[in-house]
């Protein structure tokens, strides 16, 4: 069954409701403030390299409490919650604190969330807070100093709940802006906030801006504000509408609901709000939304389920809701991609963003030695909504963002990531701890250093939280928090007096520093690597895929799902199975899924071969051949197989299909014969050899046949082994005259030809028969190509310079087996003859191997499956011809499937830079995906 499934949210937030830090640029509306959390566990620290410039500016009651910082010019404010007063502090260019706290006014005993920004005046505070009967919504104006030039003013008082709020300044004061929720849907509200020449400040009448919408976010302009939306489909589900018939529907129906369109409207100053123009239509946005202003215009950023992977998604738009760029993708397809954020430039960063995003089927931060975490991307983004060269890669070891800022014309981040000294690499062993990472206009990195202060002697210098990182004027800071008890060191600058967890100021400076950073260029990385990364179909689990090269940059993908005999839900009368579906890929884009058969065998598997263009179809396109291929698969029709061969055109529509195969499948013993394994290649003459696994007579053995290029029969079913025990996985290949197969056999050890001892069964080898392609008898004896006392599995060939490579995978057999094992890959010369010894190969660090794929030219490519942890990565390596070993396997992309899943690599033609695989995506549903790699 092929159906689409909206994944899950990905890239979540941080889940603690926590208040907006201060910086330069005001942090989005609706979204928590970044907070980097230390934790618990920490293994001993490195030694040696000094701790940074600190200022403790404050005592929290609270560890968990939140402070407000917001910066103005060279200065800054602090505003904090201590002893039932709100109190503020200024801070000079330094980070050091100017004078002592001053009380700015009583603050309620409950406030879920406050806002603290730089208004034209000065400051601007506004919080929620808790009143019989309701919320309500009060601001406080403060001037340069932190001193309030009038008692807080309520802005609103409602009886509804109201779960988020910011300030967003403007030229003439400011909007405050708040978020009420209602069940699945949110209202946002509205009120003006003018400062005139008097202390008082003058709220407007609360105003709404949008009701019911998915999700929502702002940016403050200097004229008001801009809003951007994710808007629900509109209108209820049409009357008589059918419920869905299966849980699977019910659950994408649930998943787009919680999917919309985006548009945009701006406010004035006086808290006006203009209609809302549709930047995209289509109902398919998640409600990660982010606006940011950038070069004269609002660039929007979303992640998208409008094709079958999350994508991440950006359009450019004027002042007044012109779209002068459409929404589109903001990078080449890479699997599933979820926003993390969007960063406004600074004022000097020349209208640069800085767009973070997350790959789920990449590398994880392992990658370069940097320890085990997350794997950030960051790109820098014009107002034209392209994406700068440059890459960066960020590791983050915890589920929410970072925190980032621009920094000049470069940015900042603050990461929680593995703290090693370069000296000793990034070992398992390294604590992870908060780190800082500053980034040149380039995204090269300028430093980077964990964050440690003597305020936090008592921790080994790391604070228990940090938040609030801003840049201004090449200065950068971040406010850091110890647990409580946690005393500051005696005799520090600006120490603030009382009990309490310490609240300090670290500065974040550009030097060198002796730690291993937790970032680097992505856009230098060496090939082997993945280019592109996409999905062709969503729906059940994968059994087998086949992939097949046109020629011209046209590629057929095919593929088999996974059935469990008895387990359909077919209705009553239809004899369902697995689903053998075919699809075109090109550089262009995906062709239309053809479904072959609901018929199909999954133990049957499919292979497909490219023959030579077909005549020219005058009906079609004069003068033009046209491509082909053929597909072999085996199909399940009331309890038996067969296998079938079916004919495609070149956008993999069903041309011809005939039964190959039409042997008896009578019940022995009450099990009836079984074919399997099918695999297929052309006989160079305009026919195609089948071969496939057969237990017609007995044991399973290998069969193969031939038809033309009409599917007829030209060699009917020809038994090619005659051993005591089981072959399985056959694979083909036609050299000239003579058609080469291997597979496994687990015939006894010693004994090529199969004339041996039962009892001396082995875990089974990889052998080959050489066969006459016209009649398909066998040229000489059967070829066990390495003896070995593992059991060597899923053989693989590829045709290369005088000969043949051929490559299977090992595991441990037999009793105390671990779960271990590698690949090996063996040359053959024209003559079917071992060219030196089979090349052993293991996965990336020791992990077990599970599936090998090859292509090979003037060198050998090949990609293998391993699980290094609890799921599987594919890795590239190169075969050099007449080399002694493979090079290492290179990570190309974690997958988000279980370990135990077998993901079927195969290349489309000899060149290695195109991979087909299945994966099981986040939300569980089987995908086959295809991937382009980049070679040296």
């Amino acid at each position: 069954m092929l159906r689409r499934r909206s994944p899950g949210l990905l890239g979540a937030a941080l889940a603690l409701v926590l208040g907006c830090s201060g910086g330069a640029t005001p942090a989005p509306a609706a979204r928590p403030a970044p907070v980097v959390k230390t934790p618990s566990v920490r293994p001993r620290a490195p030694e040696g390299p000094p701790l940074l410039p600190a200022h403790v500016i404050a005592a929290l009651e609270d560890e968990d409490a939140t402070p407000y910082l917001a910066r103005r010019g060279d200065e800054a404010l602090l505003l904090y919650a201590a002893g039932g007063t709100w109190r503020t502090r200024v801070l000079g260019a330094d980070g050091a604190p100017r004078g002592d706290a001053i009380e700015a006014g009583p603050v309620p005993a409950d406030v879920p969330v406050a806002a603290l920004r730089a208004a034209p005046k000065g400051y601007l505070a506004a919080w929620i807070e808790q009143l019989e009967g309701g919320r309500a919504v009060r601001v406080l104006a403060l001037d340069p100093a932190g001193k309030p030039l009038a008692p807080a003013s309520l802005v609103a008082h409602t009886a509804e709940e109201i779960s988020w709020l910011d300030v967003l300044p403007n030229a003439k004061g400011a909007l405050v802006v708040w978020e009420v929720p209602r069940e699945d849907r949110v209202d946002v509200v509205v009120s003006a906030v003018a400062q005139g020449s008097g202390p008082a400040i003058k709220p407007t009448t609360p105003a709404s801006v949008a009701r019911e919408v998915l999700g929502w976010n702002a940016v403050a302009t200097e004229r008001g504000a801009a809003v951007a939306l994710v808007l629900p489909r509109p209108g209820p589900a049409a009357k008589g509408e059918r419920r869905p018939a299966t849980k699977a529907a019910a659950e994408d129906a649930l998943d787009a609901a919680k999917l919309g369109a985006v548009s945009i409207l701006e406010i004035d100053a006086a808290g006006k709000v203009s209609a809302p123009a549709v930047v995209s239509p289509e109902p398919t946005a998640r409600t990660d939304l982010e606006i940011v202003a950038a070069g004269g215009r609002y660039l929007l950023t979303w992640t998208d389920e409008r094709d079958i992977d999350g994508a991440v998604y950006l359009a450019a738009v004027e002042p007044g809701g012109k779209v002068v760029v459409a929404a589109r993708p903001a990078t080449p397809p890479s699997g599933e991609q979820a926003l993390v954020s969007l960063v406004a430039p600074s004022a000097e960063g020349g209208g640069r963003a800085l767009l973070a995003w997350e790959d789920m089927l990449r590398a994880r931060g392992g990658a370069e030695g940097r320890g085990a975490g997350r794997l950030i991307h960051l790109a820098a983004v014009g107002p034209d909504g392209a994406l700068g060269a440059a890459r960066a890669g960020l590791v983050f070891s915890a589920s929410g963002p970072p925190d980032l800022a621009a920094d000049g014309d470069g940015f900042a981040a603050v990461t929680l990531a593995p703290a090693a000294l370069e000296a000793t690499g990034g070992e398992a062993a390294a604590p992870i701890w908060p780190t800082f990472v500053r980034f040149g206009p380039d995204l090269s990195v300028r430093a980077a250093e964990p964050v440690r202060a003597a305020p936090f002697a008592a921790t080994e210098g790391v604070p228990y939280l940090v938040r609030g990182l801003s840049c201004h004027g090449g200065a950068c800071w971040t406010l850091a928090s110890a647990a409580a008890g946690a005393a500051p060191r005696q005799g520090g600058a600006g120490e603030a007096a009382g009990a309490g967890a310490p609240l300090a100021l670290v500065s974040l400076p550009v030097r060198d520093s002796a730690w291993r950073a937790p970032a680097f260029r992505e856009d230098r990385e060496p090939p082997p690597r993945a280019t592109a990364l996409r999905a062709l179909v969503e729906g059940d689990h994968i059994a087998r895929v086949a992939a097949a090269d046109l020629g011209g940059g046209a590629l057929l993908a095919a593929w088999v799902t996974y059935f469990v005999e008895g387990a359909s839900d077919a209705p009553r009368g239809q004899d369902l199975s697995a689903t053998l579906a075919v699809r075109a890929a090109s550089a262009s884009g995906l062709g239309k899924l053809n479904v072959v058969s609901q018929r199909a065998s999954s133990l049957g598997g499919v292979a497909i071969a490219a023959g030579p263009p077909a005549p020219a179809d005058p009906k079609r396109q004069a003068g033009a051949a046209q491509a082909e291929s053929v597909l072999a698969w085996v199909a399940r029709e009331r309890g038996e197989t067969q296998v079938f061969v079916t004919k495609l055109d070149a956008a993999g529509a069903k041309v011809a299909q005939k039964r190959l195969t039409t042997a008896p499948r009578k019940k022995r013993g009450g099990v009836p014969s079984e074919a399997s394994d099918v695999a297929i290649a052309h006989d160079g003459a305009g026919g195609y050899i089948v071969a496939w696994i057969d237990t017609r007579d007995g044991n399973a053995e290998v069969y193969a046949a031939r038809v033309d290029r009409a599917l007829n029969r030209t060699v009917p079913d020809r038994r090619i082994t005659s051993a005591p025990l089981d072959a399985s996985e056959v694979q083909i290949a036609v050299r000239g005259q003579e058609t080469w197969l291997v597979w496994s056999d687990a015939r006894p050890a010693g004994d090529a030809a199969g004339a041996g001892d039962p009892g001396g069964e082995s875990a089974g080898d990889i052998y080959l028969a050489r066969l006459d392609t016209k009649t398909l008898q066998k040229l000489g004896d059967e070829a066990r190509l390495h003896a070995s006392p593992e059991h060597s599995r899923s053989p693989v060939l590829a045709p290369s310079e005088g000969g043949l490579v051929v490559g299977w995978v090992e595991e441990p057999a037999g009793e105390g087996a671990s779960t271990g094992g590698g690949a090996r890959l063996a040359r053959l010369d024209d003559k079917g003859a071992l060219v030196g010894p089979p090349v052993a190969l293991a996965g990336p660090e020791g992990a077990a191997v599970s599936s090998v794929a090859l292509a090979c030219g003037e060198v050998c490519r090949g990609a293998l499956a391993s699980a290094p942890g609890d799921s599987v990565s594919l890795s590239a390596f190169t075969l050099a011809p007449g080399g002694g070993a493979a090079s290492p396997p290179k990570p190309l992309v974690g997958l988000t499937g279980a370990a135990s899943q077998d993901v079927s690599p195969v290349f489309a033609g000899r060149s290695g830079a195109s991979l087909f695989f299945a994966d099981d995506a986040a939300s569980g549903s089987g995908r086959v995906r295809w991937m382009t790699i980049a070679w040296p």
